[in-house]
């Protein structure tokens, strides 16, 4: 008997995991996404000029800066620059195309414009121009902090329980953002953001875990569905939840307190069965799953429920499992299994390549038009479409949608770079179905890759992952920057690095409707079983292990 048996007794997806599913992920995710677009308006300079002084005709100066948009590429001398103090404004001076253009550094500050934007963290200590590198320098350590907790995060959730890692995380995230708020000193604001960096993914991503690990066979999608649309609504209404704030400091505030408010519900946080059995913790696993059938009302008796326990963990320990107890596996150990290792490399390849082709299009969609806010609002509405992508794994399986996601991206990527620049609507659409299609490859991978590994190491597998995506994530950036030399470059990358995804993934077994493997030795069957027939060759070695493998199964 596997657990996922052992859930059909107990109710596969009855109200404790609706419950589960449909609160924990939705305020975990939620919080994690409006965290995530509230630090980039909170870093984003408001269009502005270097404030000038001039001797004479100082109104008529002022005049023209006023008459000139803030968008206009006249203005672009001015933002940087600044007259000499000497400087003398031709009376018959009727526009700033008319005028040189300034050449003295701006010592003067800054004029914002506080119609279109808010006033920001940068826009009140002036980090632009030779000062804009802090706000790249601040993401970028929220990112290394992303990749480092990920990994340290995985670990206690493999050692200690997903619960004690989604409380601490929880509680990092939020005193870390609340502490944001006061931080006047830009290297303490940067340790800050640091450790909100720490816990982003894991605030999200474990509890997810945490829900698909209590889910059956049919239902393991719609913990997916869930956090997509919980995230795309959340990306949805952080522009308009900044429009109506219009204050960088609430905004923090609103993103950082429901964290803290979470961690009080803490002793309703669950521990997850499946991780407890594997830990020979038979008792807690059996109250557990015991308040599990209560809530779904399944009539389970204490006897039954003991022996069916007892049924898995000597299945288990017929496969070869070896009980740790209180100690761990560690995922190192996967290297003695040579199918699974590769499987799980393979994933590795996969995730870095989507974190990277999707992050690298959300940051390139700011490019696409002229308003801040109304770019990122069109960038999370394209995000809709790939709310079915549940439903198109459901029916068939992950690893074909998630191909033919990446393969989608990387055409809209080529068919991009031969649409002509001033056909600005054809571009737009194009790049967004782009954005849209990486969109549905990125949560597959999140749905895919976790799957593979074997619940005894998920949470370190889920870490690892995390944690080179995290490095995929600060060179995504690096790409989008590309676009300064040649438009297209961006996204002819991407769509290069999607055909590579789409093929890393085209080796990887099939996991939908599969019993998902608990130990390491079960995965290594599992991904021999699994394997697409383009890998099916092997040794006579592995055939004869292969069937010993079967006979225990």
């Amino acid at each position: 008997m596997h657990f996922e048996d052992l859930l059909e007794e107990v109710g596969s997806f009855g109200l404790y995991q609706r419950v589960l599913c449909f609160l924990l992920i939705p305020l975990t995710t939620g919080v994690v996404g409006l965290t995530y677009y509230f630090q980039l308006f909170i870093l984003t300079a408001p269009p502005h000029t270097c404030r000038q002084q001039v001797v004479e005709n100082a109104t008529q100066m002022e005049a023209l800066l006023e008459a000139t948009p803030y968008t206009s590429a006249v203005r672009e001398p001015y933002i940087c620059h600044q007259f000499p103090a000497n400087y003398s404004l031709p009376v018959n001076a009727s526009s700033l195309v008319s005028l040189s253009a300034p050449s003295m550094p701006c010592d003067n500050g800054w004029d914002y414009d506080y119609r279109t934007f808010f006033a920001t963290f940068t826009s009140e200590r002036d980090w632009v121009c030779d000062e804009a590198w802090r706000n790249y320098l601040v993401v970028t350590l929220f990112w290394v902090g992303n990749t480092v907790g990920s990994w340290l995060w995985g670990l206690a959730s493999d050692l200690r329980g997903r619960r004690v890692a989604i409380a601490g995380s929880l509680l990092v995230y939020g005193v870390a953002g609340l502490a944001s708020v006061f931080a006047k000193d830009f290297y303490l604001f940067s340790i800050l953001r640091f450790l909100v960096g720490s816990s982003h993914h894991t605030v999200t991503h474990l509890p997810f875990v945490l829900v698909v690990e209590y889910c059956g066979l049919k239902a393991r999608v719609v913990p997916l569905f869930t956090i997509m649309v919980t995230y795309t609504l959340a990306s949805i209404a952080a522009p308009a939840i900044a429009y109506l704030v219009w204050d960088w400091t609430n905004l923090t505030l609103i993103a950082a307190l429901p964290s803290l408010a979470f961690l009080l519900a803490f002793k309703w946080l669950p521990e997850s069965a499946s991780w407890l059995l594997t830990k020979g913790r038979v008792e807690a696993a059996r109250t557990q799953l015991s308040k599990v059938a209560k809530v779904n009302k399944q009539e389970l008796s204490r006897e039954r429920l003991t022996a069916l326990l007892v049924e898995t963990g000597e299945e288990e320990e017929a496969e070869g499992v070896e009980k740790k107890g209180g100690g761990g596996v560690s995922i190192l150990q996967a290297v003695q299994y040579p199918r699974l290792r590769c499987n799980i490399l393979l994933v590795l390849l996969v995730w870095m390549l989507a974190c990277m082709c999707f992050y690298g299009h959300c940051q390139n969609t700011a490019n696409l038009g002229s308003s801040v806010l109304m770019s990122y609002l069109l960038g999370a509405v394209v995000e809709v479409p790939s709310w079915c992508v549940p439903l198109l794994i459901h029916r068939f399986g992950r690893r074909v949608p998630l191909a033919s996601a990446f393969l989608i991206s990387a055409i809209t990527g080529f068919v991009y770079a031969l649409v002509p620049a001033d056909m600005e609507w054809v571009v737009l659409v194009v790049a967004l179905m782009g954005r849209a299609s990486i969109t549905g490859a990125y949560y597959i991978t999140l749905q895919y890759g976790p799957e593979i590994f074997p619940t005894e190491v998920r949470g370190q597998g889920v870490a690892l992952s995390e944690t080179l995506g995290g490095v995929a994530i600060f060179i995504s950036p690096m790409v989008v920057y590309l676009g300064e030399f040649k438009r297209t470059a961006p996204l002819l990358v991407f769509a290069g690095l999607s055909v590579l995804g789409g093929g890393a993934t085209l080796l990887l077994p099939e996991t939908g409707g599969m019993v998902l493997p608990q130990t390491l030795g079960q995965a290594e069957v599992f991904s021999r079983q699994a394997t697409p027939l383009c890998c099916k060759s092997r040794s006579k070695g592995e055939e004869k292990e292969e069937e010993q493998g079967d006979e225990t199964l």
